[in-house]
């Protein structure tokens, strides 16, 4: 009976302590989404087209700003429309229906069709992309700060492209260490309980027994 009561304290009390972190990350995700003013405030970067200004499998923090506070040189997070596909890259030219601007040696070479149009290029592409960003396509800002290549673990444990060899299977043997070695200490700490409370009905049966 003792070990039943012992066991499920543990298992409630191992269920208050993931309730309590959940909870706490929500309520981490929640305050940094109303603080970007964005539904997706985090980002993990799939691609090597802005290294060295931001590694492949950064996870990036994004906020949401006005279409006329974004300056050349800012990295901006957009969705062209009919696509799934965000990218990171840095604007290089501004159109409005007044002036233009660009950043040497680069200049607007697509018609800007409803102004203000943003013209951007990965710093480490070689030319810019082939299309002009609409204001509405914008999702964010970068806001500078990121935590290199913690993306990339889901990338190695999805086995995706954009692991290097050999950081795939090694994540996985990782992963399998770790999971082993949590069911280990599961199973010692478990062992370790049981010879206590055997020691202690010996230790009990033993005083019954002098009196």
């Amino acid at each position: 009976m003792a070990t039943y009561f012992t066991n499920r304290t543990r298992f409630i009390k191992t269920i208050v302590v993931l309730v309590i972190a959940t909870v706490g990350c929500l309520a981490s995700y929640a305050a940094l989404v109303i603080s970007a003013g964005t539904a997706q405030p985090l980002m993990i970067v799939g691609s090597s087209s802005m290294e060295p200004s931001i590694r492949t499998g950064t996870l990036i923090v994004v906020r949401a700003t006005d279409p006329s506070q974004i300056h050349l040189g800012n990295i901006i997070v957009y969705q062209k429309a009919l696509s799934s596909i965000r990218i990171v890259h840095r604007v290089v030219c501004i159109v409005t229906s007044s002036s233009s601007q660009c950043t040497s040696p680069w200049y607007v070479f697509i018609t800007c069709g409803i102004p203000p149009c943003y013209y951007t290029k990965g710093d480490n592409n070689q030319a810019p992309d082939p299309w002009s960003v609409l204001s509405d396509e914008i999702v964010g800002v970068f806001t500078g700060y990121g935590v290199p290549y913690l993306g990339m673990t889901l990338f190695c444990l999805r086995q995706g492209p954009e692991c290097p060899s050999p950081w795939g299977p090694l994540s996985v043997v990782v992963l399998g260490g770790a999971v082993a070695s949590d069911i280990t200490l599961e199973y010692f700490l478990l062992r370790r309980s049981k010879n206590i409370e055997a020691y202690q009905k010996s230790k009990e049966g033993l005083s019954h027994g002098s009196t």
